[in-house]
């Protein structure tokens, strides 16, 4: 009597329905890869040679190879070439050995370094945190009224050029005052021309 052997896996994730041993995985790739290679192998062994064919051949054929059929550690590579990007591009960094004394000397030369170049941080007693938000309320109040009442900052600045002009005015005034009158006379004259 023949033995009958039942497969029991760990995680139904595991299962995979196989056609003539391959799977739908195995087998889409295989037939990309036919697809693929022999064209390229018929159209480029003429024009470059059988050598140089060949070997853009083999290379498509490994990299299609190794998409459809490699898994390591379970996962398939389109899962696995990220982690291994990210292995030898960005974390590749050669290890040095330091012996426990050195490194405790660059550990003591870092903290020191970190002390001497933090600032010492400036405490704000209470009064004076509450005489800046006291400001920040009143500078709020101020645009709001602003705001309400329709003061821009034009409207301001005009005020201010007005009260100049009108200083300069009474500057101009005073000084010509303090003239005599053939200078008065000469000022019109040259003012007239």
């Amino acid at each position: 009597m023949d033995n009958i052997e039942i497969i029991v896996f760990d995680e139904i994730n595991d299962y995979k329905e196989k056609i003539y041993f391959f799977n739908f995985r195995q087998w889409l790739f295989a037939i990309l890869i036919i697809a693929l290679v022999v064209p390229t192998y018929i159209l480029l062994k003429d024009k470059i040679g059988n050598e140089v064919t060949s070997y853009i051949v083999i290379a498509i054929a490994g990299i299609l190879g190794f998409i459809g059929f490699v898994k390591i550690h379970e996962l398939p590579a389109e899962k696995i070439l990220p982690y291994w990007f990210r292995h030898y591009f960005f974390f590749a960094k050669p290890i040095h050995y330091i012996s426990d004394a050195d490194f405790n000397l660059q550990h003591q030369k870092k903290s020191k370094k970190t002390k001497k170049t933090s600032k010492p941080k400036v405490e704000k007693t209470k009064l004076e945190i509450k005489e800046l938000k006291k400001k920040q309320k009143q500078e709020k109040i101020l645009a709001k009224a602003k705001k309400k009442y329709g003061i821009t900052e034009t409207k301001l600045e005009n005020k201010e050029v007005k009260e100049k002009e009108i200083n300069n005015e009474s500057e101009l005034s005073q000084k010509l005052s303090k003239l005599t009158k053939e200078q008065q006379d000469a000022l019109l004259k040259l003012l007239e021309r």
